[in-house]
């Protein structure tokens, strides 16, 4: 019984992620913009889904939310499935290695999984055009992947904090 109550919150807390990437990127994004560099919060959780679950769960993940936030574009339906898919995958891959580590070393990997979303999803949705995804990557990925990061580091910084305070009560 235990177990099958634990996967069933497993699978609770997913429904509940992709609830709130939903909800953030239909209502809630434009909001926390700045100057088109935006925050990119599927990716952010994606990444925490896939270090503190693992590679299976990581791709499962990305899937979900890919395939729902492809359904916003529909003319590269499956595109960002695809990406998140492989991504999700490629993070929880570093669990082992990271999850114990320092938050900084979570803000790179964060730092990096935009960065390579981005090259990805803008390499192959402009048919391969050089200029036009270096000029997007250069001017809003980099800057969009640093408040993306420090975004992350402050939720785990939050997270810590949590953590803390319930070990000393």
């Amino acid at each position: 019984m235990p177990i099958r109550n634990l996967n069933l919150s497993k699978a609770a807390n997913t429904l509940f992620l992709i609830l709130i990437v939903v909800l953030y990127q239909s209502l809630f994004s434009g909001l926390l913009t700045i100057h088109r560099i935006s925050l990119d919060l599927p990716l952010l959780i994606l990444v925490y889904v896939g270090l503190t679950r693992g590679p299976a769960s990581g791709a499962i993940f990305g899937f979900l939310v890919g395939f729902l936030l492809d359904l916003y574009n529909p003319s590269f339906l499956g595109l960002g499935a695809f990406i998140k898919t492989c991504l999700g995958y490629l993070v929880g891959s570093f669990t082992d290695n990271l999850y114990l580590e320092s938050n900084i070393s979570k803000g790179v990997v964060i730092f990096l999984s935009l960065l390579l979303n981005d090259f990805a999803y803008y390499l192959f949705s402009s048919g391969f055009d050089l200029n036009y995804t270096f000029f997007v990557f250069l001017n809003y990925s980099l800057l969009s992947g640093l408040y993306t990061a420090f975004a992350g580091l402050a939720f785990l910084w939050f997270l810590q904090i949590r953590k803390a305070k319930e070990i000393t009560t």
